[in-house]
This record gives structure tokens, C-alpha cells and sequence, in this order.
């Protein structure tokens, strides 16, 4: 409808009841496709209003519709509005277009979870379980005897762990090598998860960065049982300055920039735990 429909002289003197069945029947007409026919039959469905009868004859005088057989027309319907035929072809070619990109974005989702499995398969194909010995250099472990001799002893919580059998991905073999040679021994059955964090620390970082940043935190009067705590510890660790492909491999060396604040709880640490060693010489 034109913005100046209201107000045109065949319009501005109609009956209320007279414009809101014009205005129906317009929007009948333009949803069922029926160019402008009003049939006699349809007329008390296209508007709920008292004498329909005497309104359509309104319309007519006012030359708004023509009387045809069976119905009426509306006056001009097809010089404003659109034919059955042109109405079709746009709403199958808008159907086309919608069921393209919906194609498409299916399309593009389908991709994207196939690159996302393909991801997830090489890392689990990386992680892939392998029982290997404390040093990680492919000698079976044997499994532990269900029962053991009343004579055997316990053995010490760092050995009880590496007895366990890392299983250790082959990205991780050299990590494991430089922490067991560097003394730090520690269970690695890790979860999947866990794996994938151990395998961003290294490539974010080097093996032997991580060693040493481990070796500034790690308390040989309660060494850890599990790796686990150790990515902990690795989440904490800056990454490689710009241009530095890798850090010094002196296990220990001070390699590492720490925060002020980490510091202090170091220098604490080294003094708390000079001080534990000097009473344990006293006492013996």
C-alpha cells in the first residue's frame, strides 16, 4: 500500500465497515494468489463485519471493485501486485536459495567436525598407551605378581612409583628421560586430557625448559607421586622469549625469568628448607 492510500478520493469517503473490507480483501487476495478475486462464496471469510453485502456494493460504487461472474475483482489489483506466476517463481527461487546456504552451512559444519575428529585422532594416536620403564627407553615392564613374599620390602615412595610403568606417548619420551635422569621420578599414567596438556607445555615451550622450571619447585623431602602434579606446575611456566628455540639443558640452571613475587617464595622455600637439613644434622 502507498503511504498516501488513506487519503486518496476514492478511499477517504468509504464507510468503516466498507474500508476494512477493502482492506481485507486486499491482503486475501495477495496471500492466496487469487489476482484480485473476491468470489461470492469466500466473502464472509475475508472480513468479520455486519452488512458484508451492502459494503461490497459500497466498493463498487466507489469503483474500487468490479463485478465479475461469480465474484468481484479488485479494481487494478495487477497494475500494483504481482501475478500468480511471478509470486511462484520467487517464492521457489527464494526456496532455492534457502535450502543452498542451508546446504552449505551443513556443508561447512560437516568439515569442521571432520577436521576436529581427525585432530582428536591424531593426538589419541599420540597418546596411545605404551608401557615403557622409568627411563622411557622401550624396555617392558614386567606386570606385578598378584601376591607378594612376606619377605619382600616396600619399597621407597619414589621406586614404588616408577615400578608402576609410565605409559608414556612417544612426544613425551624425552621429557620423561631428562626428569628421571635429573632424579625427579614420578608416576606418568596420565589421562588424555593430561597428555594433551603435557603436549601444549612442549611445543609452547622445550622439554628441557620444563625440566628445570620443575627443578626449582621441586621438594626432594616430598617429591611427588604423579605427573600430574607437575602440570600443575607447567601452567604456571612462561613461554620461550622471542627468537629462543630452546633453553640451556644444565639441569637446574637458572634459566627461567621469575616474577618478583615468585622469587621471594623460593628464596623462603631454599632458607626454610636450609634450615630443616641443619636440625636434621643436629639431631643425628
Amino acid at each position: 500500500m502507498d503511504d498516501r492510500f488513506p487519503s486518496h478520493r476514492k478511499v477517504a469517503l468509504l464507510s468503516d465497515r466498507a474500508f476494512r473490507l477493502y482492506v481485507s480483501a486486499l491482503c486475501w487476495a495477495s496471500e492466496n494468489l487469487t489476482e484480485g478475486l473476491i468470489r461470492d462464496e469466500e466473502l464472509r471469510v475475508v472480513a468479520h463485519i455486519r452488512g458484508m453485502k451492502a459494503a461490497a456494493k459500497e466498493l463498487e460504487d466507489r469503483q474500487l471493485w468490479d463485478r465479475v461472474d461469480g465474484g468481484w475483482r479488485i479494481h487494478d489489483f495487477l497494475e500494483y501486485n504481482p501475478d500468480r506466476a511471478k509470486v511462484q517463481a520467487e517464492r521457489k527461487a527464494n526456496a532455492a536459495r534457502q535450502q543452498a546456504w542451508r546446504d552449505r552451512k551443513k556443508a561447512e559444519k560437516e568439515a569442521e567436525k571432520a577436521a576436529t575428529r581427525s585432530q582428536g585422532e591424531t593426538l589419541r594416536n599420540a597418546v596411545t598407551p605404551t608401557v615403557t620403564n622409568g627411563v622411557s627407553n622401550g624396555t617392558p615392564v614386567p606386570p606385578p605378581s598378584p601376591t607378594a613374599s612376606p619377605t619382600e620390602k616396600p619399597a621407597s615412595k619414589g621406586a614404588a612409583t616408577s615400578a608402576l610403568g609410565p605409559q608414556v606417548p612417544d612426544f613425551a619420551r624425552d621429557l620423561v628421560d631428562q626428569m628421571t635422569a635429573a632424579g625427579m621420578i614420578v608416576g606418568w599414567r596420565l589421562s588424555e586430557p593430561e597428555w594433551f596438556a603435557v603436549h601444549a607445555h612442549i611445543k609452547r615451550s622445550s622439554v628441557e625448559a620444563m625440566v628445570a622450571f620443575a627443578r626449582r619447585r621441586w621438594n626432594p623431602a616430598d617429591p611427588p607421586q604423579t605427573a600430574r602434579y607437575l602440570t600443575r606446575i607447567w601452567s604456571d611456566m612462561p613461554n620461550l622469549p622471542d627468537g629462543v628455540a630452546a633453553l640451556p639443558s644444565a639441569v637446574g640452571a637458572e634459566v627461567l625469568p621469575l616474577s618478583r613475587q615468585q622469587q621471594e617464595s623460593d628464596d623462603l622455600f631454599d632458607r626454610a628448607m636450609a634450615r630443616a637439613k641443619a636440625r636434621m644434622q643436629q639431631e643425628s
